[in-house]
């Protein structure tokens, strides 16, 4: 009789345990398991594209962005080269004599108008000085042109207005002029 109580106790002893162990295997489970697996996909297409067109001549160069996306965008472009080059910019006039692209505080040249989709900026160019002591050299300097665009949002009366913090295209082209 002795040996089916000693049966019984370890049985009962051991079920305890097992249900006071059990207890807090929920959460120990949950930690390890927190594996996940996903399958499949959607794509997104946030609509604004566009393009940078740069040509290049008499160290000039003559910098458009095209609007290749599906929604109307603002553009920016800023123009970076070495410490001993001079830039001017020169831009065409609208027919009431305003200039297409101005340049703002934070070295961005902004196009005024929106960028209807397949539409285009009028050209900015970015005319390089040679500094004295290089003019009969043959030099490579390097004018990098980085563009931005953003799509046009509007205010609740209507009036289109560009969010600067949204912009989701940026390129970078890097050209030459020799």
């Amino acid at each position: 009789m002795k040996n089916i109580w000693k049966s019984k106790t370890f049985w009962l002893t051991t079920a305890a345990l097992l249900l006071v162990g059990g207890m807090g295997l929920s959460e120990t489970m949950a930690y390890f398991t927190t594996y996940v697996e996903a399958q499949g996909g959607y794509q997104v297409e946030l609509g604004h594209e566009t393009e940078i067109k740069e040509n290049v001549d008499d160290l000039t160069k003559h910098i458009s962005i095209s609007n290749v996306g599906s929604v109307d965008c603002y553009v920016r472009v800023k123009v970076f080269s070495g410490s001993l080059l001079d830039i001017e910019y020169l831009g065409t006039q609208d027919g009431s004599g305003n200039a297409y692209w101005t340049k703002q505080s934070d070295g961005y040249w902004y196009y005024k108008d929106i960028v209807p989709v397949g539409g285009k900026t009028e050209v900015l160019q970015a005319k390089i000085t040679v500094p004295e002591g290089f003019e009969n050299e043959v030099t490579s300097f390097n004018v990098i042109v980085i563009q931005e665009c953003t799509p046009v949002l509007h205010k609740a009366d209507g009036t289109p207005y560009a969010d600067w913090s949204l912009k989701l295209d940026t390129r970078t082209d890097i050209g030459q002029a020799n």
